[in-house]
This record gives C-alpha cells, sequence and structure tokens, in this order.
C-alpha cells in the first residue's frame, strides 16, 4: 500500500501544508508504510490559485506519478487545486483532503478539518462524494511531535516573534517598528526570519537599531522548544497556533488572511488565544499585560490527531476494497 503526499512548500505559500504532511508521514514510517511527497508540476508557479489549464497539466502529472509508483491513498493538502482535480484523482485512488476552509467544493472519501468550531453541518453539502467521511474538529489536529529535553532558561522576560514560512503582508516588518520603544529594551526579543524577511532590506536596518535581540534565519533547531519556553509567541493562526495552544503557551495570534480571522475567532471568544487583527493598536502596556495574562489551559488541541486520522484512512480504505 503506497501513499502519496500531494503538497508544497515555497517563500510564496508557506510552510503549514508541507509541516502537515510531514507529521502524518511520521506516523506511516512507524507503521513502515511506502510514502511520497509530490508537489505541483514543475514550471507551475507555487500559489494558491492556479489556472485550470494548470491544473489539468498537473492533474496529468500527478497521475503518470500514480502509475508509477502504484499509489493506493492520495492525500492531499494544497488549496490551488479544485473538485475536479480531486474527482479524477479519486476515481483511481483513496482520497483524504486536508481543509482550512469552511464553503470550498471537494470530492473525496475522507475530508479533515480540524479547526474549532469551525466546519458546521450546513458545509457538509461542499462534501460531493457519496458517503464521504468526515473527521471534524480539534480532535484531529495534525501537529508534530512536541518533544524537546527541558525548557531553554532564558535569564530575562523574552518575546518570541515568528510570522511563518511566507508573510505576505511583511508583518515583521511592522513588528520590528514596534519594539523600537525602549521600553521594550527590558524582554529579550527573537525574531524568527523566512527568506523573504531575511531579502527585505528595510527590515534588516529596522532589527539592527533595536536592542536585546536575537535574531534567527529561516530555521530554528527545536521551534517547540522556544513556543513552550518563552513568555510571549507572536505568530500567524496557523500550525504555530496549534503547537501553542497544545504547548499551553502565551501568545498573540496575528491572522494573515479573512480566513485565519475566521478560524481565530472561536478560539479567542473561549480564551484559547490572544488575538489582534490590526498591530497598530500594539503598544508596550499591551503586551506587557499580555505577558501577565492567564490563559485557558483547558485541553483543546489533540496532539494525538495524526495517529486519529492515520487510523482512520487505513481502516475506511481497506473497507473500500
Amino acid at each position: 500500500m503506497n501513499v502519496l503526499f500531494k503538497c508544497d512548500r515555497s517563500d510564496s505559500i508557506g510552510l503549514g501544508h508541507y509541516t502537515r504532511s510531514a507529521a502524518l508521514a511520521a506516523v506511516l514510517k512507524k507503521k513502515r508504510i511506502k510514502y511520497f511527497f509530490l508537489g505541483l508540476r514543475p514550471g507551475i508557479k507555487k500559489k494558491n490559485k492556479i489556472s485550470i489549464i494548470d491544473q489539468k497539466k498537473d492533474l496529468e502529472y500527478t497521475k503518470k506519478f500514480i502509475k508509477k509508483k502504484k499509489i493506493k491513498i492520495v492525500i492531499k493538502d494544497i488549496y490551488c487545486l479544485n473538485k475536479n482535480w480531486e474527482k479524477k484523482i479519486a476515481e483511481k485512488t483513496f482520497l483524504t483532503v486536508i481543509d482550512d476552509f469552511s464553503d470550498n467544493d471537494h470530492y473525496c472519501d475522507i475530508y479533515v478539518n480540524y479547526h474549532y468550531n469551525f466546519f458546521k453541518k450546513k458545509h457538509t453539502r461542499h462534501l460531493k462524494k457519496k458517503n464521504c467521511k468526515k473527521l471534524i474538529g480539534p480532535n484531529y489536529s495534525i501537529i508534530k511531535d512536541l518533544k524537546f529535553k527541558k525548557k531553554i532558561n532564558f535569564k530575562e522576560k523574552t518575546i518570541l516573534i515568528y510570522m511563518g514560512g511566507a508573510d505576505k503582508k511583511m508583518l515583521m516588518l511592522k513588528f520590528s517598528k514596534l519594539f523600537f520603544d525602549n521600553k521594550f529594551n527590558k524582554f529579550k526579543k527573537i525574531f524568527l526570519l523566512n527568506n523573504n524577511h531575511i531579502r527585505n532590506k528595510n527590515l534588516t536596518k529596522n532589527l539592527n537599531k533595536i536592542k536585546n535581540k536575537i535574531i534567527i534565519k529561516n530555521k530554528v533547531k527545536n521551534l517547540s522548544q522556544y513556543l513552550a519556553s518563552t513568555d510571549l509567541c507572536i505568530t500567524p493562526a496557523g500550525n504555530t497556533m496549534l503547537e501553542q495552544i497544545a504547548l499551553k503557551s502565551k501568545n498573540l495570534i496575528v491572522p494573515q488572511n479573512l480566513n485565519q480571522i475566521s478560524i481565530a475567532n472561536s478560539l479567542n471568544k473561549k480564551g484559547y488565544i490572544n488575538l489582534i487583527t490590526n498591530i497598530s493598536k500594539l503598544n508596550f502596556n499591551y503586551i506587557n499585560k499580555l505577558i501577565e495574562k492567564k490563559l485557558n489551559k483547558r485541553k483543546l488541541v489533540n496532539p494525538q490527531g495524526k495517529n486519529l486520522i492515520i487510523k482512520k484512512i487505513i481502516e475506511n480504505f481497506n473497507l473500500s476494497k
């Protein structure tokens, strides 16, 4: 039984889809199930929306790979390939779709949407394949193993600022200006930069002006360790937000699009996160209060969600034969 992860990553679409797929792949590896990763057909620009022509090109590319590698199960975690692409793939394989929206049409055998209070009964009309199995809610959260030996012992209050693998709106630049305020000098600031940040000359100039800082470029060895060790983590509303909830870390969540705002609103109302949609409202007093504020520490995210998903995929695949 060979499994294909259809996902991609880049400086424009970020790392989240690949990170989720890698977490699921780690479960397959333990079960000694062979798997492959396949991005978009070479030559197609990586973005969240592509033309119908490019989708057709990618479909043929993917079908050839499926035939060559004798793929039986496809796990799709990519926005730019629509229901028609899914329907053609589902004709030959057992298809699972991982989704972050609630109103897009899909054609698949298993549909995964783990966001809290987000995908509701009225949205099931968008699932077009009969008897599609729905894995809905935080019990099916997909996060990597959050393992580290011990917390980092910072000597002072510490703030981690991480805007994901893309940050198309360059929110990191806005945060760099926030920390010009000398009142923040008493806090250690850790800026985790992606490639887009590194190439931005204005951001580089701003960061050079900030005192009491650490700059980490591209990758940190164990992000979970930093999320658990710092006094406040400022991140987007993606995978890192779920990891913070699982670790019960103090956070400030900055959505990067309207869909992330919708996802984050319910979590904010229940006290699992601190949500900000307008960075201009932030100042020293606001940040200082967040560091002292208590969050809802009731369990929400299931760290074993990835294992449940793989179990359901295998069970339902065997039943479909």
